[in-house]
C-alpha cells in the first residue's frame, strides 16, 4: 500500500533523477502527519469552546505546579509565539474568566497569569478528552512501535537544538527555575522599565533549565539580536546563522533554540 508521499516521491525521483529526494519521504510525513493530527485535537478542544492556542495557554498553566501561575514571557517560549500573539490569548482568556494577570505583591511591575476556579475545572475536563484522541490518532502503533517513534522524533529534535538540561527534568516549580521578563508594562499596568523577579523575591537564583543552546555562540546571538531588532523574523533569522562548531556545523540554528537564545 502506498501513501500520497510515495506518489510525491516518485514523481519527483522520475523528473530529477539527479536530486537525492529521500528526505522527502520523511519530511513530508511528518507535515501531513502534523496536519491530519491537528485536525483531529481542534475538533476535540472545539467541543469545550476552545482552540489549540488557548488550550496549549491553560494547560501550560495547570502543568505548572501547584499555583498553576506563570510569567507570560514562559508563556510565551512555551508556545514559541511573539509578545503580541501571547497578550491576544490572554485577553481573550481573561475575558471568558479563564485566566487573571495581576501585578507581583512585591513589584506592581511584574505580571503574573494565573488559572482561575474556571480555568482549572476546564483543562481538567478537556485533558481526558484531549489524550483520548492522542491515543485514537496512534491506534496503528503499539506500544513499542510508539516508544521507537517517539525517540526518534527525540533525537531529531535534539540535532535541531530543541533540548532541556537533564536535571530540569521532572522539575515542576517553574517560577523558581529560570528567570522571567513580564509581559510589557504599558499593556497591562503603566509605565516603568522591565523588571526581572528570580522565585517572587529579588534575589539572584541559579538558573535550572532554558537558557542559550551550546549551538549559538555570543557573535551569532548578536547577530541575531541586531537582525530582530531591525524588524526580521525569528524564522528568517535562523537560515542566515550558521553554527560553526560541534557534530551540527555547517547547518542553521532551529527556530526553537534561536528563540531560546533571544529570551535570555
Amino acid at each position: 500500500m502506498a501513501d500520497h508521499v510515495d506518489l510525491v516521491v516518485r514523481q519527483w525521483g522520475a523528473q530529477r533523477p539527479d536530486l537525492d529526494v529521500s528526505p522527502m519521504a520523511v519530511i513530508g510525513r511528518l507535515g501531513r502527519v502534523s496536519r491530519l493530527i491537528a485536525s483531529e485535537l481542534a475538533e476535540t478542544f472545539a467541543a469545550h469552546g476552545l482552540d489549540r492556542a488557548s488550550f496549549d495557554v491553560l494547560a501550560t498553566l495547570r502543568r505548572s505546579g501547584p499555583e498553576h501561575r506563570l510569567t507570560p514571557a514562559a508563556l510565551m517560549r512555551s508556545a514559541m509565539v511573539t509578545s503580541g500573539a501571547i497578550s491576544q490569548r490572554l485577553d481573550r482568556l481573561q475575558a471568558r474568566g479563564l485566566v487573571t494577570r495581576t501585578p507581583s505583591a512585591s513589584d506592581g511591575r511584574v505580571v503574573h497569569v494565573s488559572l482561575t476556579d474556571e480555568g482549572l475545572a476546564l483543562v481538567d475536563r478537556v485533558l481526558p478528552d484531549h489524550l483520548a484522541t492522542e491515543n485514537r490518532v496512534l491506534g496503528a502503533l503499539d506500544e513499542t512501535r510508539r516508544a521507537t517513534l517517539a525517540g526518534l522524533l527525540r533525537d531529531l529534535l535534539e540535532s535541531l537544538g530543541d533540548t532541556v538540561p537533564e536535571d530540569a527534568l521532572g522539575y515542576t516549580d517553574t517560577l523558581g527555575y529560570e528567570k522571567e521578563f513580564c509581559e510589557n508594562p504599558s499593556q497591562d499596568f503603566g509605565g516603568g522599565p522591565l523588571r526581572i523577579e528570580y522565585a517572587g523575591h529579588g534575589g539572584e537564583q541559579p538558573r535550572r533549565g532554558g537558557g542559550r543552546p551550546k549551538v549559538i555562540d555570543d557573535e551569532m546571538l548578536a547577530t541575531a539580536r541586531a537582525l530582530r531588532d531591525q524588524g526580521v523574523p525569528v524564522s528568517e533569522i535562523a537560515g542566515r546563522l550558521t553554527i560553526r562548531t560541534g557534530k551540527n556545523a555547517g547547518r542553521h540554528p532551529s527556530v526553537a533554540s534561536l528563540y531560546r537564545a533571544l529570551a535570555e
